[in-house]
Formats: C-alpha cells, structure tokens, sequence
C-alpha cells in the first residue's frame, strides 16, 4: 500500500474545484481508501450549514471523479471554523494498493485506515455506550489499516450532536448531554483511547464523561456535528512496510501557547529550521492542531475571556493558535480545532505533522 496525502485550498465551502482535479489524478484500479480532512469557513453556530454544503461538494466531486461506488471507500470529515489566519483548505488522503504484500520488516509509514459506526440512538448520545460505540468504530478502522494500538499515531473521531430542535422532546438530563458539543468531543475521546488502550473501560462512565479532566485520550483529536447522527472515524498509524515515505509524528502542548512543544515536534519529525530557529522555509506536508484552554479561561496563571465573552471559547481559540502555528511555520494552512475536552490534560492540547521521509 501507499498512502497519497495532498492538500488544496477552497474559495468557498461549496467550492471542490481543486479537489476535483486532484482526484481526477488518481489511478482508479489501485484506489484501496480515501479521506478528506477539510477546514470550512463559516460561523459555526446552530444556524451554519457550512459544513453540509461543503460536504456535498466533496461528496460530488467523488461521485463526479471516481464514480459512485468510490464512496463506499471514502470517509469525510469536515470542521467549521477558520478564524484568524486559518485558510479554508482540505487534506485529501488515498490510499493505493500494491503488487507487494507488505515487508514486516521494513520501516515504518503511514497507512490510513476508515470506519463508522451505527447512529447513535438518542438515549445513548454522549453517554457510556456512546463511547463504547466510538471504541468499535475505532478497532474497526485499526484493522482496515492493518494497524496494531501501538502503531497508531493519530486518530480523528467526529461524534454526532443533537440539533437544539430536537432536545425538546428528550429528558433534561439526556438532552443537555446530546446536544452538548463538549460532550461530543469529549465522549469520542474517550471512547478512541478505550480503543487505543490509553483508557481504562470501567472509568468511562457517564458521570465521568466531560468531568473527569484526569481521564483523557492521547493521540485523538475530536470534532463534532449536528449533519451526522453516526461517529466517523479516520486513523493514521505509522506500520511497518506500509510503502510510500510519509510518516506522522505528534507531541502533547502544555497549553495553547506551547510553541516549544510545536518546535521540538518539527525537529524530532526531521524539519530543518531556519535561520531564526523557525520552520517556515520546511513546512510539513500536513499540521493538525487540537488546542483548549482550562475550565475557567485562566492561561498561565492569568485570567483570560475565553469563556466570559459574547463569543463562543472555540472562536478564541482558533485564531490564537493560529497565530502561534502561522508565526513558527510560516502557512496559514493547517487544521486547527478547539475544544480538547479529554484528549489531553485539562488546558492542554495535540500537535501532529506528517512530513515526508527519506527512502
């Protein structure tokens, strides 16, 4: 296998233009996978539909390029917001197949692997077996990667919210957790580090779900969205004589401010800096950040508005921490995500970069 990773930009979320000409590209006999990683401008508020007209688009441009049936192997997951210095952008992800089985011994790439799970009933939503469900769909996509747990680099889960039009007629104590985005994130988190083995099963449970801050994910990044009554799952595992010469490497942040975090991933993926010490002249061929700040909005000893403003704490932390990643890396583009609710410690965050490697 090969795994094929490219980015393109989008004048618009119903724009797949550039999406379109890069799937045309592909060799249709040898495509095993595909994924889309997108970023769409939009307000990200109950009333967007931002993300669905994106994810018609790509859904077209698909159908259009490949055919129908190339759907059946594609997986899209799409998140709102590009504040600050964010460009509107895409990672398209395909996977090739070879003529060789893979070599056990050869060094390790990257290998993409894809699942979902049933949709989630109502009474479930953001509850214990919500998260067992996001386990399953987990597991499942390790084995379509040909991945063990501890090969496994990066893990992106989109978990289903409830519209606030429909929370009327749920109990209080269901709706608040179904149509909470937090928990979204949060019970997906978990649920992929279940998986993963960095969460122990017996603690997931629904009131430690959003509370407990000690018990968090460490290779997962988590959105949410009220298109999806399911969890969409896309996993990226470093497996040995997986083919191609990417790999993926990823760091814990201390906080959204932790640019050294940032720094020493890009040495330790075998960026090169540049004169200044920064790496905008060695950018990776793709850069995911999942950025939160502590309940309470306090950063570094200091009160912040993050969660005392007119605005929601995602549209702070986006444009910060775009500003930091832009400033190291010299880009706008990179998939930046707020909200780190038990995929990391309380305040903290995740980078991850893929760079290419040499053969």
């Amino acid at each position: 296998m090969t795994l094929m990773l490219t980015a393109y930009d989008c004048e618009g979320p119903g724009d797949a233009r550039d999406l379109a000409r890069l799937l045309a590209a592909l060799p249709r006999d040898r495509l095993r996978r595909l994924a889309v990683l997108g970023k769409t401008e939009g307000t990200a508020t109950l009333n967007d539909f931002s993300r669905e007209v994106a994810i018609g688009a790509a859904r077209a441009a698909i159908t259009e390029q490949l055919g129908a049936a190339a759907m059946e192997r594609a997986t899209l997951v799409f998140s709102t917001g590009c504040e600050g210095v964010i460009t509107p952008f895409g990672y398209l992800l395909a996977e090739l197949s070879g003529d060789a089985p893979r070599d056990p011994a050869g060094p390790p790439r990257l290998a993409l692997g894809a699942a979902s799970s049933p949709p989630v009933p109502l009474a479930d939503r953001g509850g214990r077996a919500h998260a067992l469900a996001v386990a399953t769909a987990v597991r499942a996509a390790m084995a379509d990667a040909g991945a063990t747990a501890d090969q496994v680099a990066l893990v992106f889960v989109k978990s289903p919210v409830l519209p606030r039009r429909h929370l009327a007629d749920l109990p209080p104590e269901i709706g608040a957790r179904a149509g909470s985005t937090a928990i979204a994130r949060a019970v997906a988190a978990l649920g992929a580090g279940i998986a993963l083995g960095e969460v122990a099963e017996d603690r997931v449970v629904d009131s430690a779900i959003g509370r407990d801050v000690a018990l968090h994910s460490r290779r997962v990044m988590a959105v949410s969205g009220t298109e999806l009554a399911n969890n969409e799952v896309i996993l990226l595992a470093n497996v040995p004589g997986a083919g191609g010469d990417l790999r993926l490497e990823s760091a814990p942040m201390a906080d959204i401010l932790d640019a050294a975090a940032l720094l020493q991933l890009a040495r330790r993926a075998g960026l090169v800096p540049d004169a200044d010490g920064l790496f905008t002249g060695s950018t990776p061929e793709a850069l995911f950040v999942k950025v939160g700040v502590r309940p309470g909005g306090m950063v570094r000893g200091r009160r912040t508005t993050v969660f005392e403003s007119e605005f929601d704490a995602d549209k702070h932390l986006r444009p910060a921490a775009s500003g930091v990643v832009g400033a190291l890396f010299g880009t706008t583009r990179s998939f930046i995500t707020g909200g780190a609710e038990q995929q990391a410690p309380a305040g903290g965050g995740l980078a991850a970069m893929v760079v290419r490697v040499p053969s």
